[in-house]
């Protein structure tokens, strides 16, 4: 059966979210295609051809119809225009990031509404490819869910949706903008969950609450494992390496300050634990200020090939989520696709983040990490570490059976084609 899964940003080993790759890997990649709307370069094996609508050009095309904006596109065929374009994106998309404005998220939708996506283009790689299957992830993007449903009914195939975060409650944030914005992301998704046939949960705790307000019953599925893990012991050499690989966004940058200001009353007599970080995130310089010490040491983004690399290195790998700030509950029901890669490298997990979201009631359950939702439990947390050092091979087994148990790759592949080969013989019957 051919797959046409339709993504944010694209299949790319400089992006690290890759749960669609992961999942679909081993699969025929000649029946797989994907549809992305970042102005990204792809170079996942895991599928054979690219669409990419570049939201750069669906601006120009507001006041240029003529303009493509979309195109088959793929690693070799990238052109200055693409570089352009890119770093056009990446500097939009950075200034949104400092502060975020629902008021600027509302007048993205409103520049996709006015342009031009609906193109000769979009129509042959839709008709040319012709998906039996359409996988998506219920996404707050409005105007990617548009896309999806013009997709379904042009090519008349089923689709497949996954639910990894909320996109759908008011839980998160209590201000106005928000629950406007909220109110027109729930109209939109409720809208493409009439036209989708299945729905995958990244979680039971995103289940129950999807299943409530969808009215539907979704497979919990997870990402697997990229390899099975196994424990490597510490050694017992100091200062104990730990690593951060990802963004330092929605409050991850005030839960790393207050970690390296328990790392400082640690590292008093001597340097005991050093902290690495690679992320993409421009930091401001009063956050940058309050990071950068003789311990902690902020890096320029890697690729997710070289993150793995340094997560197998370490021997702390550190998770973040905002604690007590307006970011507390963002990660409610979502499941970072960092925890099973941290649960694939087999070390000890230290985890910091408010415990009513689904990541760390997970490692609470599965006992998968030093949990802690407080300055006194981050600084108990690395005492721990410096005065037992055995808890890190203790928590390393933890994450290994945490791993084999949850996110075994044949299993999940199992579940997934499973309901896809149901979906598709319902196709086949009609």
């Amino acid at each position: 059966m051919r797959i046409l899964v339709f993504t944010v940003s694209s299949w790319n080993s400089k992006v690290g979210s890759n749960t669609w790759a992961a999942l679909l890997n081993g699969y025929d990649p000649s029946q797989v295609a994907n549809i992305c709307i970042r102005d990204e370069i792809p170079d996942s094996p895991v599928c054979s051809r690219y669409f990419g609508i570049s939201e750069n050009k669906i601006i120009k095309s507001v006041f240029n119809r003529k303009i493509k904006t979309g195109r088959e596109t793929s690693a070799l065929s990238s052109s200055a225009s693409d570089n352009t374009d890119l770093e056009e994106h990446n500097t939009r998309y950075q200034k949104m990031t400092v502060k975020r404005r629902y008021s600027m998220l509302m007048a993205r939708e409103l520049v996709w509404k006015l342009g031009r996506w609906k193109t000769k283009e979009l129509n042959d790689f839709l008709d040319d490819f012709h998906p039996d299957i359409i996988l998506h992830s219920m996404e707050g993007y409005i105007h990617l869910n548009r896309i999806i449903e013009y997709a379904i009914k042009r090519t008349g195939a089923r689709a497949v949706g996954y639910i990894w975060d909320d996109n759908f409650t008011y839980k998160q944030y209590k201000n106005l903008g928000y629950k406007v914005y909220r109110y027109f992301q729930r109209r939109s998704l409720k809208r493409l969950a009439r036209k989708t046939d299945e729905f995958f949960a990244i979680s039971p705790f995103t289940k129950s609450e999807a299943d409530k307000f969808f009215g539907i019953n979704c497979h919990v599925l997870t990402k697997p494992l990229s390899k099975i893990p196994t424990v490597t012991e510490y050694n017992g050499a100091l200062p104990i390496r730990m690593v951060y690989t990802g963004n330092l966004l929605i409050g991850r940058d005030k839960s790393l300050i207050r970690l390296c200001r328990a790392l400082k009353e640690v590292n008093s007599d001597r340097e005991m634990i050093c902290l690495d970080v690679y992320t993409k995130t421009v930091l401001p310089e009063s956050v940058s200020a309050k990071l950068q010490s003789s311990y902690c040491h902020i890096h320029k983004p890697i690729m997710q090939s070289e993150a793995l690399k340094k997560q197998n290195e370490a021997d702390v790998l550190l998770f973040l989520e905002d604690i007590d700030g307006k970011d507390a509950k963002a990660a409610r029901l979502s499941f970072s696709t960092k925890i099973t890669d941290y649960l694939s490298a087999g070390k000890c997990i230290f985890a910091i983040g408010n415990c009513d979201t689904s990541p760390m009631q997970y490692f609470i359950e599965n006992k998968a990490a030093i949990v802690c939702d407080s300055d006194e439990k981050i600084l108990r947390g690395l005492n721990q570490l410096t005065e037992n050092t055995s808890i890190l091979n203790e928590y390393a087994k933890n994450a290994c059976e945490a791993g084999k148990k949850n996110h075994d790759p044949q299993s999940i592949r199992k579940l997934l084609f499973g309901v896809l080969d149901c979906v598709y013989t319902k196709n086949k019957g009609k």
